[in-house]
């Protein structure tokens, strides 16, 4: 049996994940900057370049970019779990999208979407939540079975 006090951690991890999406759909653009991490402790891997470890100030120059070039942004999270770990909780979950980006400087649009494997490391900072670690992976295409096999 979960102890009752991890399941409501775990409503409260899965409230800021989904807070955090929001806030990019809603362009709530500079409050993307209060979900991470102290510096010191942050850091992400996306699937969007650059593919090397970001820091929190990077992080949010390219989440501040691609929340705000893309209208029409739906997202969906699915088979979300959170594990707490010590002082941390450890939340893996699929992440889909899609949307439209527009580029301002041609005024032209391009339908984006993606479907990503993410774990996000999140811990309580005072008396919010904050991400400490950030890892997105775009979920490859499966193999078709051919019928019969």
């Amino acid at each position: 049996m979960q102890d009752p006090g991890q399941e409501d951690v775990g409503r409260q991890v899965a409230a800021f994940i989904t807070s955090f999406f929001e806030a990019g759909k809603e362009k709530e653009i500079t409050s993307l900057m209060d979900f991470h991490g102290p510096a010191r402790l942050f850091t992400k891997f996306d699937e969007n370049p650059p593919y090397t470890r970001q820091s929190s100030e990077e992080a949010f120059v390219h989440e501040q970019a691609a929340f705000a070039n893309i209208s029409d942004y739906e997202y969906k999270i699915e088979d979300l779990r959170v594990d707490l770990v010590g002082g941390v909780a450890i939340a893996t979950f699929y992440l889909s999208f899609k949307g439209m980006f527009v580029n301002d400087y041609s005024f032209e649009g391009m339908t984006v979407g993606s479907r990503s494997r993410v774990t996000m490391v999140v811990a309580k900072v005072g008396e919010s939540w904050k991400i400490v670690h950030a890892h997105f992976s775009q979920f490859p295409d499966l193999p078709k079975k051919e019928p019969g096999k």
